[in-house]
């Protein structure tokens, strides 16, 4: 009776560590999930980035106005008969 004890004493005490130390362990789990969740936030910002990457493109080869407002901002370029004044400060 006493080793039946015993036995199912360690075996209590080996369940009880690889529950909280062991592989797959509780403290394990709640690492990951921490990970996951960070991941998550990490993966909605580039969606949101990624998604008005593709609306720019789609305006880029759509229309005219996102390619003269990208020369006009990014490269100063100004139409025929337009004046460019620059102030500086």
């Amino acid at each position: 009776m006493k080793i039946l004890i015993v036995i199912l004493s360690l075996l209590l005490i080996n369940l009880q560590y690889h529950f909280w130390i062991g592989k797959g362990s509780y403290q394990e789990y709640n690492s990951l999930k921490k990970m996951i969740e960070q991941q998550q936030q990490k993966n909605a910002v580039l969606k949101i980035r990624n998604d008005a990457l593709v609306a720019e493109v789609a305006d880029l080869k759509s229309g005219l106005e996102a390619i003269e407002e990208r020369a006009r901002l990014e490269l100063g370029m100004i139409k025929r008969g337009e004046v460019f004044y620059q102030i500086v400060e």
